[in-house]
């Protein structure tokens, strides 16, 4: 019985040991985790200028943001913290946008053959929570596309509206010859919202054709 008895507390003192240990471990991981997660985001933001809302920016024919208003990501300092590069494109720094209770929202703007606005968010505590790059499909071109823009809005209440439109005077076929009565104009659009969380939520996009003449 008292061999039994032994057996018993020595296999008690090792598991609550191991317990101990495991916690101990745990507990010094929570901490760790914490230091590791908390960047310079207040210092990143005062790099940007405030940005009032709504937002809007129409991209292709008729840019209307200001170039000296964009300012290249530094890769030699914090804010590739933040924001590591978009492909192969030039990215600026541009605005922020109103403070809300949860998150931090910035805009940059990439370049490639044009600008295009890109929408990021952060918690306070400067980790990304969203992304997204605030045009449907852009603009290129293609056979009988007389006119293409995009475009880009943020309401006040954090709704969005992104659309692209594209007119042909004529649809081409696989030689480049115009399809008959194929001149029409184009309006693909997503609608969406930053949420009280920070999360970028986009719909679908939608698709929309109408014939230029009668």
């Amino acid at each position: 019985m008292k061999l039994y008895l032994s057996i018993f507390l020595l296999l008690t003192i090792v598991f609550v040991s191991c317990n101990n240990n495991g916690s101990n471990q745990n507990n010094s991981d929570t901490s760790q985790l914490s230091i590791t997660q908390k960047l310079p985001i207040n210092d990143y933001i005062k790099k940007f200028t405030l940005v009032d809302l709504p937002f809007y920016f129409k991209g292709w024919n008729g840019n209307n943001i200001d170039d000296n208003k964009l300012f290249p990501i530094d890769k030699h300092s914090i804010d590739t913290l933040f924001f590591k590069g978009e492909n192969e494109d030039i990215i600026f720094r541009y605005g922020l946008l109103a403070d809300t209770t949860n998150y931090y929202s910035l805009i940059y703007f990439g370049k490639a053959e044009e600008k295009y606005p890109i929408l990021v968010t952060y918690s306070k505590s400067g980790q990304l929570i969203s992304k997204e790059t605030l045009v449907v499909n852009g603009c290129g071109p293609d056979c009988g596309l007389t006119y293409c823009s995009y475009s880009a809005l943020i309401r006040k209440d954090f709704s969005i509206y992104l659309a692209d439109t594209a007119k042909y005077e004529g649809i081409c076929d696989s030689l480049g010859n115009y399809l008959p009565n194929s001149d029409s104009t184009f309006v693909n659009s997503k609608i969406g919202l930053v949420d009280k969380n920070g999360f970028i939520k986009l719909d679908k996009e939608k698709r929309q054709a109408t014939k230029n003449s009668p």
